[in-house]
């Protein structure tokens, strides 16, 4: 009943904008229905299986005069709650099934007793396993080369795929201008028959919403939702208004990387306004499109040769023998499997097109990369976050498509699939404050993969081979950081913006996702560690900063400045604690006193 007349209908005239099985429409359903209560972010037990309730009513202490913001994720669905933009119909699944949040002092002093048997154990199973891959693939399917070569891009092996499969990308596009209903369901049948997409594996809603719904409420609420519960591989949820329109869309991270989810979503409003679908998801065999890997390039195939594979395998299980030896028996390492901390928050941030053209010149005149600008900018902001929330020497996790430089024919980065892989090192957070460190990190990464080595080979190798994109047992010390450069969409939009993160199942310390669409930088940070108020100042001060330290001056500035609070707050917490013990002293004295007396 929840779901209104939301059905399936059969395509009979396609072409008059008829509906089809992969479109519903949901435009009479109440405003008033909403997701199931949460309880500091969590979902109570009793309404796990409940898909909506009355809105929850604000809390006096959810704004103080002072017009605090809010502090936990109950407060803040709570805020959204009186919005007016109404909550998906599908209700997440993964939430939360865990009955605690955290590792307590007894588990993490027993993964620590148990660091090293347990490490030696991940060691023997690992390299087994590894050297096993190794032999199989050298012997008979070509090497890292022949698996590569084989399919359009570089697959991970079915454990990892399924931990992908958890994972869902979502992402929210705003474009200022309406939208038709029946034109936006026809473009989607022709982009998803075009792309070879089935009809239970990507579907289409369109709801009829009020021009007072804003896009930091439709992030909230709709990247709390499960892809599962709608298509196989890609949904989109469009909300027309009267003057604006948003375009909302979950895709299966172990298809598609972020890349893809935004050319998916770019291809359907590309079809929109022309009327004619482009094809971006290769296929192994197609006379149209279909990527593989390079195999006239002699170097390429001697860097994934067999010698290097090995050392891969050695080194790999050494890495995962530290990390899963200290956090296999910790409650964080299920934050992989799809249930993420109940503090898993996100906040979302656009420079206009004047504050982006004045970063970008400040920059040019610099000499300095954006990429080293928005990690220094971003590392900043969570360096302005309370010292319980900071991560000392946080895992720096970043990405790079190998499908533009390594695979054949070469065509624009408008294709979609899984390219990425995983870069990374451990830095900390006061180096990747560091312009001179960021820019020497950027011009490393460039130059591993154009010419294929160091990192770039080891974690290609590492993907292709024995199938591991990532290793890291505890999400909440990753400071993944993700930059996409310069986008666009159809000129007909009218000029968009852009966010996208994982869904509320996953998050990590600090997930940042920027990209420049259109002119407009747009920002989406994540954080399964830091509370939604102290996230959302944290935002406005890298927004602050990208926009005031692109020159140079305010970084510094804003370090002192830093600097000076942190100083501050650590000598008022040494005076509290020295006037505690004084007060405990003086107490003791005159117990004692009396007692003798």
């Amino acid at each position: 009943a929840a779901l209104g007349d939301q059905g399936v209908i059969p395509i009979t005239q396609l072409d008059k904008g008829s509906p089809s099985p992969s479109s519903t429409t949901r435009s009479d359903m109440p405003i008033t229905q909403r997701r199931p209560s949460l309880r500091n972010g969590r979902c109570s037990a009793a309404s796990t299986n409940v898909s909506f309730q009355e809105p929850m009513k604000v809390a006096d202490s959810a704004k103080d005069s002072a017009g605090k913001l809010p502090m936990w994720r109950a407060e803040w669905d709570a805020v959204h709650a009186k919005g007016d933009c109404p909550y998906p119909p599908h209700p997440p699944r993964k939430y939360q099934w865990l009955p605690c949040t955290n590792s307590g002092p007894i588990l993490n002093a027993l993964g620590l007793l148990m660091w090293v048997p347990l490490g030696i154990v991940v060691f023997c199973v690992s390299l087994f396993l590894n050297l096993w891959t190794w032999f199989i693939a050298y012997t008979y399917h070509g090497g890292a080369h022949g698996l590569a070569a084989s399919t359009t891009l570089p697959l991970s092996n079915r454990i990892i795929r399924k931990l992908f499969s958890l994972v869902d990308v979502c992402n929210v596009t705003e474009l200022p201008k309406p939208w038709d209903e029946a034109k936006a369901k026809q473009a989607f049948d022709a982009f998803r028959v075009r792309n070879g997409f089935a009809e239970e594996e990507a579907r289409i809603l369109v709801t009829t919403i009020p021009d007072t719904v804003m896009k930091p409420e439709v992030w909230h609420k709709y990247r709390m939702t499960d892809l599962a519960s709608t298509a196989k591989v890609h949904y989109v949820h469009v909300l027309t208004a009267p003057s604006k329109t948003f375009v909302v869309g979950y895709t299966n991270f172990r298809d598609f990387d972020g890349t893809s989810c935004f050319n998916l979503i770019k291809g359907f409003v590309a079809t929109y306004y022309d009327g004619e679908a482009p094809l971006v998801r290769p296929t192994v065999g197609s006379p149209e499109l279909d990527l593989r890997l390079d195999t006239e390039n002699e170097e390429l195939k001697k860097k994934l040769g067999a010698l290097p594979a090995l050392r891969c395998a050695v080194g790999t299980s050494y890495t995962m023998a530290v990390q899963y030896g200290r956090w296999l028996l910790s409650r964080e390492l299920f934050d992989a499997f799809g249930c993420a901390s109940p503090e898993c928050c996100s906040v979302i941030e656009s420079l206009s097109l004047e504050e982006t053209a004045k970063m970008t010149a400040a920059l040019k005149a610099r000499k300095l990369k954006p990429f080293a600008h928005l990690m220094t900018t971003s590392a900043e902001a969570a360096k302005s976050v309370p010292k319980k929330y900071q991560v000392e020497r946080p895992i720096l996790l970043t990405q790079v498509s190998c499908q533009s430089r390594y695979y054949m024919p070469k065509v624009e980065r408008n294709v979609c699939g899984n390219w990425l892989i995983g870069l990374g090192t451990r830095p900390t957070l006061d180096e990747l404050s560091s312009e001179s460190w960021a820019s020497k990190f950027y011009t490393g990464l460039i130059e591993h993969i154009e010419s294929f080595s160091g990192n770039a080979a080891w974690s290609f190798i590492n993907q292709t081979v024995y199938g591991m994109s990532g290793y890291r047992a505890n999400p909440r010390k990753i400071f993944w950081f993700n930059n996409y450069g310069l986008r666009s969409m159809h000129e007909g939009a009218g000029g968009v913006t852009y966010h996208w993160a994982p869904t509320y199942s996953v998050a990590t310390y600090f997930l940042v996702c920027c990209v420049c669409v259109d002119g407009r930088m747009c920002i989406t940070i994540s954080s399964s560690v830091v509370p939604q108020g102290e996230l959302q100042k944290a935002v406005e001060h890298m927004k602050k900063m990208l926009i005031e330290s692109a020159g140079g001056e305010a970084l510094s500035t804003a370090r002192v400045g830093l600097k000076a609070a942190s100083f501050a707050a650590k000598l008022r917490h040494r005076t509290e604690r020295s006037c505690a013990k004084l007060r405990r002293s003086s107490f003791a004295a005159a117990t004692f006193g009396g007692a003798a007396l």
